[in-house]
């Protein structure tokens, strides 16, 4: 019986249609049947094609093409075109056969990976796809000794899918459940031994973060004069090349029938202009006004990412207009306003971040870059359609180092944010290893032989993955006193206290801005809160060969010794009290506070003198600490007249600490020495 098959692909509301497909579920559609369109209607690929051009179904008309020549760019042998059509009939399979929810191009596009790596392998086996596909033996050969652990996710997950839709649909026999379930197995038996992204250790990330904010300062100080003068030679095609090329190449690719010269770059170019460039060692040339532009499109992107705990493409899909500043009680509060990877009822799903001064005056220098770059264009960025002017647009609009194709349908796209090979900026940004930074990891990690690893050995410059910056800011960004290092407690001090008020679990803004949105970076940031603590409360307390006093240190002092002296630290059972909210940690003034309310003491007086004159059991004061509070203290009594009611009332303050400092020196035998 005739059936009507509706093509199931998750798309936005404002992509094109797709075609139904009339015929049997064991029916192949013809080479002339349309499988997408583009934006005006008109076919972007048929079933014969070996590429089929997805863009116009992209939120953000990005480049989406599927490709079925996994042989490369020379005609096809018999074999592979065989090949080639059965991967496209399981791909039309898994589009206009499969029941159930929508697959994502992202998906489809995943298992024709996957498809045309399998026709590689059986090609040389001289094979048909259906072999492979249908025989448990030589399948599980494949997954064991020829995928990478991605791959065999990718494979068991088709597997399951193929089943599902039936032999008539996909051409051939599939292997049976339990050569699926062994295949999942191995998948999972990756998944599981795949190791948690690294936090980078403080020095690092401190010197990183130093890195970029230099780089910006830099950038600003010629952007005055590097914009205007990238902008003319974008919207000039002639302008700032050498003459011969002007009239030799360009000219005649233009079609001018009267040449006229353009100044070269060495007659335009600034004085400001050129020493950044030969500082930098860059050429004199149009060429190099791209690189720096593009280099610092990068910079911005790290320090939006490293100031808001996006993932990669939430910051590259970021719209031109994604600034929100609002004021309270005087104070700007900045907001990062852009998209999921997810679709919400046809359009992509609206998110918002919370950033620091830093990640709003990059976002500023990247806005003040795309401005050069649309108006040689000859375009204003508008608010809406909201991803058609991305923030990163790519400078290879301006066409000063490679050509472009125009923006499809007036949506332009964003530039390749990645270090390029060998760049010096990489160089700049990541210092090399240091035993210090190895012993870091261990403290967080122990379990994992992180000087065994080819990425963590001494004096081997940092390799950054972006989401080491997620992951990094999540675990350092908190109230825990996880980091010591003073630099970057002040580079991420504002940022905290923002993440506190917008993220905070029981926070009023909390559900505006995480909602039900599971992979928020919000939700990160509150998963890492009893990860940061305990950690805190390890080093700092368990571990540390510090003098403490208060409730809390005499409960550990006689609950957790040896018969030795140390601290008998397990780990994992302190993970899990965190984790429970059993017990909590941060930082104060003189040592911690392991409450798990939030402490009134210190909005009141900042020396939490009350936690030492009422002996709050919470309290884990630290001698060492409360001597700099009392130095300075007794610096700040110097100062006030003697017969004052304020010199009177903070006299009493510093009497309370020089008591405590006294009765833990004396508790430990060091108050006669």
């Amino acid at each position: 019986m005739t059936r009507i098959f509706e093509p199931k692909l998750s798309l936005h509301l404002d992509a094109p249609r797709l075609s139904t497909f009339k015929g049997h579920a064991s029916d192949e559609p013809g080479d002339d049947f349309v499988v997408c369109y583009k934006h005006d209607g008109t076919p972007a690929s048929r079933y014969g094609d070996l590429v089929w051009d997805f863009t116009a179904y992209n939120a953000e008309h990005r480049s989406i093409r599927i490709y079925f020549a996994f042989w490369g760019k020379t005609p096809p042998s018999a074999i592979q075109d065989a090949l080639s059509r059965a991967i496209r009939r399981v791909t039309f399979a898994l589009i206009w056969h499969r029941q159930g929810a929508p697959l994502s191009i992202g998906t489809i596009s995943n298992y024709v990976t996957v498809l045309c790596a399998i026709a590689h392998y059986t090609e040389k086996l001289n094979l048909e796809l259906a072999n492979v596909f249908s025989d448990p033996r030589t399948l599980l050969d494949y997954a064991q000794r020829h995928c990478s652990g991605w791959m065999a996710e990718t494979l068991g997950s088709l597997l399951g899918v193929m089943a599902r839709i039936g032999s008539d649909a996909v051409g051939f026999e599939v292997a049976p459940k339990k050569t699926i379930v062994e295949i999942k197995h191995l998948a999972k038996s990756y998944r599981s031994g795949i190791k948690q992204h690294a936090p980078i250790p403080t020095r690092i990330y401190s010197a990183f973060i130093t890195g970029l904010q230099n780089e910006l300062q830099e950038w600003t100080a010629v952007a005055e004069h590097v914009l205007p003068l990238f902008q003319a030679c974008g919207a000039d095609p002639l302008l700032g090349r050498i003459y011969t090329q002007q009239r030799d190449v360009i000219s005649k690719k233009l079609g001018l029938k009267t040449f006229e010269p353009r100044p070269t770059f060495k007659e335009i170019c600034p004085p400001e202009v050129m020493s950044c460039l030969e500082t930098q060692g860059r050429e004199l040339q149009v060429k190099s006004l791209s690189s720096i532009a593009a280099d610092t499109q990068l910079v911005c992107k790290l320090l939006v990412q490293t100031f808001t705990g996006m993932r990669d493409d939430e910051v590259c899909s970021l719209p031109y207009h994604c600034l929100e500043v609002t004021v309270t009680n005087g104070r700007r509060h900045f907001v990062v306003k852009g998209r999921t990877t997810k679709l919400n009822h046809g359009f992509p799903k609206q998110a918002r971040w919370v950033t620091n001064e830093d990640g709003y005056n990059a976002i500023l220098v990247a806005q003040a870059i795309a401005d050069a770059i649309y108006a040689a264009q000859g375009v204003t960025p508008l608010s809406e359609p909201k991803y058609k002017f991305p923030l990163f647009v790519s400078p290879a609009y301006m066409n000063l180092a490679s050509k472009l194709e125009p923006p499809i349908d007036g949506f332009y796209r964003s530039g390749s944010l990645e270090f390029r090979p060998g760049s010096t900026l990489e160089q700049r940004l990541l210092v090399p290893i240091e035993a210090e930074d190895l012993k870091e990891l261990e403290q967080i990690d122990p379990h994992r032989a992180w000087n065994k690893e080819a990425n963590f050995q001494i004096g081997m410059r940092w390799v950054l993955k972006t989401h080491q910056l997620r992951r990094s800011l999540a675990l350092y960004a908190q109230r825990s006193g996880l980091v010591s290092l003073p630099t970057l407690k002040r580079q991420l001090q504002h940022l905290t206290e923002e993440m506190s008020r917008y993220y905070a679990k029981g926070s009023a803004f909390a559900k505006n801005f995480i909602g039900d949105e599971k992979e928020h970076f919000g939700k990160e940031w509150q998963a890492a809160q009893a990860e940061s603590s305990a950690l805190s409360y390890i080093f700092n307390v368990l571990l540390s060969k510090d003098i403490f006093f208060g409730g809390h240190a005499n409960w550990v002092e006689h609950r957790l010794k040896g018969g030795d002296g140390t601290v008998l630290v397990d780990r994992a059972a302190t993970f899990r009290r965190f984790d429970k909210g059993e017990i909590a940690y941060r930082e104060t003034l003189m040592g911690g506070c392991t409450s798990l309310d939030e402490c009134n003491h210190v909005a009141l007086n900042w020396l939490d003198v009350a936690c030492l004159r009422d002996g709050c059991k919470n309290m884990v004061g630290n001698l060492k600490k409360l001597e700099r509070v009392i130095a300075a203290q007794e610096s700040f009594v110097s100062t006030l007249a003697p017969d004052s009611i304020e010199y009177r009332t903070e006299m009493a303050d510093l009497s309370v600490l020089i008591a405590a400092r006294d009765k833990a020196k004396l508790s430990h035998g060091e108050l006669l020495q």
